[in-house]
């Protein structure tokens, strides 16, 4: 059996853009307050259509969101989720989302 050597892989190196999101560089110097955290959150799931129509409530405490409500599908769920994430400032989400039919 050949080692990874010597079927030509070399190590694994680190890429040099360690942060793959094009804002991460920007917040280094100053971070959204939590409430304007939840003001992008609330406004991106507005114009969402997954989402726009669903009984939602959003907190953010220490850069981190909380979603809360009730959604009509799966999908909403995880486009809620995927906006939440997709906002700058944000550490971290709690979907607690609920799919009801």
């Amino acid at each position: 059996m050949l080692g990874p050597r010597a079927a030509g892989v070399g190590p694994w190196i680190y890429p040099d853009d360690r942060y793959y999101y094009g804002w991460y560089d920007e917040l280094r110097g100053e971070q959204p307050s939590d409430h304007e955290i939840k003001s992008t959150v609330v406004d991106r799931l507005r114009e969402n259509p997954y989402t726009r129509d669903d009984d939602l409530k959003v907190d953010v405490e220490q850069g981190v969101v909380i979603l809360q409500g009730k959604v009509s599908s799966p999908r909403s769920k995880r486009a809620a989720g995927d906006d939440a994430w997709d906002t700058p400032g944000v550490s971290d989400v709690s979907n607690q989302l609920v799919v009801v039919s």
